[in-house]
């Protein structure tokens, strides 16, 4: 596979899969910070149970565009969370933190969908930025 080129709706896509990995890392992060008897807690796991769809998605629809999907990026494993959570944090700090994220991921998605023509794909974008909604609403609940 040769590596897209900057006016590839892949590009874009990959954006979005970058940024879901971010999230991934930050809100794996987070949930160290939230006893697990929180409601908090409980819609963290749910949004990260989410992330690790939707980068799943994400990559099988890089697939569907022939690119493969860490070939312009670089994987979790090597990459370090935006937030160093250092101590303790609260519960409305968390919330900020990863409001932040769904910020910039809904960013990107926006972009993304933008540039894409394939319905599949652009199906496949529409669905997390369903869920991102959904997630929000979740995490403005105190």
């Amino acid at each position: 596979m040769s590596p897209p080129r900057r006016d590839d709706p892949a590009v874009a896509l990959n954006q979005v899969l970058s940024e879901v990995i971010d999230a991934i890392l930050d809100v794996r992060q987070a949930l160290r910070r939230v006893p697990e008897t929180q409601a908090l807690h409980n819609e963290l796991d749910q949004l990260l149970a989410d992330l690790r769809t939707w980068a799943q998605l994400l990559a099988d629809q890089d697939q569907a565009l022939g690119v493969s999907p860490l070939a312009s990026m670089t994987s979790g494993a090597s990459r370090t969370p935006r937030n160093p959570w250092h101590g303790t944090a609260s519960n409305q700090e968390v919330r900020r933190i990863v409001g932040e994220h769904l910020d910039r991921l809904e960013h990107q998605l926006s972009i993304a969908l933008a540039e894409q023509y394939s319905d599949q794909t652009r199906a496949a974008l529409t669905e997390i930025q369903h869920g991102i909604l959904a997630h929000r609403r979740a995490l403005s609940d105190p």
